[in-house]
């Protein structure tokens, strides 16, 4: 598929303006922006120009994230090359994102360590894998042996899970559920708010630093090996 015509038109207005973009990625669940400037535009490829550490995270991806503005509307692009040390990042086949842009935005985080989640309704009980925490809610990996049929959206439910020094047992109501590599994934979002709540965010905070720092790592280990 080639690119959106308007999209590389855009771009070009931005390079003309040297009007810095945002580049997303996605990090251990964490959104990863990398304000980049467009450097060259040849057909439907376009060389970006960022010296932010998530560009250590882009080498890793297939297709990133082109955010909005003011001026332009956010869209997706598969990534080409990506030079660490020259803080050079190549895309082509841009398209526009659509309307799932906030999702993508939320600050989520996947936890350093497994974390296990009792699900428990009026009807059932069963455990699966913490994939991801956000402020709003959590998704869940269940094997296909403990799932049970009866999870499907608009089904309330307890989830039951520690975090470093805090226990979590908190309201939730089933978003989605869907099934990927014969894993069984939930998504829920909480229903309830108070205490439970504010450890969860003290959570994020934490988790969201030492995601950072591993970042930072990765950048600074891929600009020396690259040298």
């Amino acid at each position: 598929m080639t690119s959106n015509i308007q999209i590389i038109s855009d771009l070009r207005l931005a390079m003309e303006m040297d009007h810095a973009l945002e580049l997303m990625v996605t990090f251990k669940g964490m959104p990863v922006i990398c304000k980049a400037r467009v450097a060259q535009i040849v057909g439907e490829y376009v060389v970006f120009l960022t010296t932010d550490p998530g560009l250590a995270r882009i080498s890793h991806e297939k297709k990133i994230t082109i955010l909005g503005s003011e001026y332009f509307e956010p869209s997706t692009a598969d990534v080409v090359r990506v030079d660490v040390a020259a803080g050079q990042v190549e895309l082509c086949r841009f398209s526009y994102l659509g309307t799932r842009l906030g999702e993508r935005m939320m600050m989520r985080v996947e936890p350093r360590e497994p974390v296990r989640v009792v699900l428990t309704s009026e009807t059932l009980s069963l455990a699966g894998d913490l994939a991801d925490l956000s402020l709003n809610g959590i998704g869940v990996c269940i094997e296909p042996s403990d799932y049970d049929l009866t999870l499907k959206p608009g089904l309330a439910i307890r989830a039951s899970f520690d975090l470093p020094g805090e226990h979590i047992e908190i309201e939730c109501v089933v978003i989605s559920a869907l099934t990927t590599d014969d894993v069984h994934r939930l998504a829920l979002r909480f229903t309830q708010g108070g205490p439970q709540k504010a450890a969860i965010f003290r959570y994020l905070i934490d988790r969201r630093n030492e995601i950072e720092n591993e970042l930072m790592a990765e950048y600074t280990s891929a600009r020396s090996a690259s040298r």
